[in-house]
């Protein structure tokens, strides 16, 4: 038996802070939780863990990601809008998939995630079934929990448009080299979906399915995933409505918004969670909160690659579920989860000009980063929250450096986490009741040495094929460029936020400034 101590411990969301608060551990999961005089009455032979300086909260969940240790920025893509960004991201020297996801993990697990959502996407550098295998083992090792769902598209391969005729156009040589095969069959997905189901399924690893996005699948491949998903119990992860871009195709090729089609071709549902969803409408809003679908937010990552902010304040009005994902695109380049927390907290408090009118709040986005990550990702009422019963995934923060010098003890602690956290002041990391964290310091990865393996690889000079790979992308983002150029001129753009104003009035006639204020 453990008991882990701290000066003030919330437990949930939706929970009191608790002054001198304790969590005993029993094996992987939590035995009791209450104040630390009594549960150290109550178990005199267990070893205690932690001090009265610390604030101890249920391990934070990432919501969405792909494991990228070295970040998109650090290996030579520059932040951009989504749709060119990606042919940058393509030129990549290919790194180790082990390595890359253990640092991804070690980053993660610091800053006091222990629970990720691992959407992944074929670097196409080493057999499938390797890079897999290779990503799942780098999460074990590290001891962290993961939601696994390998990605699939067969459909819009460059363009939102007529693919066939885009590819006709480009240079014969541009054309050849972008006519590679996919890197498996659609029946070979879904065997290995299965198949790694079958073998990693427990309490640290859930398999899921991670189609690209509706605009990149099929309806029949989109349809497939979903009946398979039921049939297994698993689910899905999809990218929808990250740029406007995605809004417009759809409804010039569909006459109606991505989730408006999701929901007719009976897609969504409570197992499917759709990451970004900046540019729902209204009705789009309601048909989440309807179907139960979830929602990720990835606020860095959206104002990174220029794609806007998601109306989450609304959408959690609504009643619709929503969490929070870093995508592989921290504000910082360190995966840093409780700055991504600060960040959605600060840009969702702006939905009204009134005084004091209803925003965001600190609790909120503490709910979206812990106990609706869960039921997103799948582990339910396994985690998410510090109960008897559920897994010790905890976390001892140094709430006494955090407050440094001085902050009012009037304020809620998750609103002290929110203001003043942030990574640096991570301690102690316990997954299953494991000490994967201590001191700051993790223990589960060699940081250095994987570190110096992922920058070796990274920085190696080009070799003739990757220096082709180059001049291929650069000429095809050039004409993707050109074939979108005008398209945001269809849509008709009506914020939900009032930000800034560029007229006198909102019906462009001069106020009157005569008048003195009473």
């Amino acid at each position: 038996m453990i008991l882990v101590r701290s000066g003030i411990m919330v437990p949930a969301h939706d929970a009191p802070a608790i002054v001198n608060g304790a969590v005993a551990v029993s094996g992987e999961t939590i035995a009791d939780l209450g104040a630390f005089e009594e549960l150290s009455a109550r178990y005199p032979t267990a070893r205690a863990m932690g001090g009265d300086r610390f604030l101890l909260i249920p391990g934070l969940i990432n919501g969405h990601g792909h494991g990228r240790g070295l970040s998109s920025f650090q290996r030579g893509a520059l932040d951009n809008t989504l749709e060119s960004w990606i042919w940058d991201t393509r030129k990549f020297k290919p790194v180790p998939v082990y390595d890359d996801v253990s640092y991804c993990a070690a980053k993660l697990l610091k800053s006091g995630v222990t629970t990720t959502m691992h959407n992944h996407l074929l670097t196409g550098a080493f057999p499938p079934d390797q890079e897999f295998d290779d990503a799942i083992m780098a999460y074990k090792d590290a001891g962290m929990r993961v939601c696994f769902c390998p990605a699939i598209r067969n459909n819009n391969p460059f363009v939102y448009g007529d693919n066939k005729s885009f590819l006709s156009s480009l240079p014969q040589p541009v054309q050849e080299a972008l006519s590679s095969p996919p890197p498996f069959r659609e029946e070979d997905y879904f065997n290995t979906v299965r198949a790694l189901h079958a073998m990693h399924h427990g309490s640290m690893c859930h398999v899921g399915f991670g189609p690209v996005g509706p605009q990149w699948c099929t309806t029949g491949l989109l349809q497939k995933i979903r009946g398979t998903a039921e049939e297994l119990g698993l689910s899905v992860h999809i990218h929808s409505l990250e740029s406007v871009l995605q809004k417009i195709h759809s409804l010039t090729a569909l006459g109606r918004t991505p989730i408006a089609f999701m929901r007719d071709i009976g897609f969504l549902g409570p197992e499917v969670v759709l990451a970004h969803g900046v540019w729902a409408t209204e009705n789009d809003i309601h048909i989440l909160a309807g179907s139960g679908a979830g929602v990720t937010h990835q606020p860095s990552s959206n104002l990174r690659l220029r794609s806007g902010i998601a109306p989450v304040f609304h959408m959690l009005q609504a009643g619709a579920r929503v969490g929070l994902g870093l995508d592989g695109q921290g504000i910082n380049d360190n995966d840093d989860f409780i700055q991504e927390m600060k960040l959605c907290y600060l840009l969702h408090r702006i939905p009204s000009l009134e005084l004091n009118s209803p925003h965001l709040s600190a609790r909120q986005v503490f709910k979206m980063a812990t106990e609706t990550n869960a039921s997103l990702l799948g582990f339910g009422s396994k985690i998410g929250r510090i109960e008897p019963g559920r897994y010790a995934d905890l976390v001892l923060l140094d709430f006494g450096k955090m407050r440094f010098p001085h902050t009012d003890r009037a304020h809620d602690p998750i609103e002290v986490l929110l203001y003043g956290g942030s990574s640096e002041q991570v301690h102690t990391v316990m997954v299953g009741g494991q000490v994967v964290v201590e001191g700051g310091r993790i223990l589960t990865v060699d940081e250095h040495s994987v570190a110096s393996r992922l920058a070796e690889a990274a920085s190696r000079p080009r070799n003739p094929k990757e220096e082709a790979l180059v001049k291929t992308m650069d000429e095809l983002k050039k004409q993707v460029i050109l074939f979108h150029k005008g398209w945001v001129e269809k849509l008709r753009v009506e914020p939900y936020f009032d930000v800034n104003a560029w007229t006198d009035d909102a019906h462009g006639n001069p106020l009157s400034c005569e008048e003195p204020f009473a």
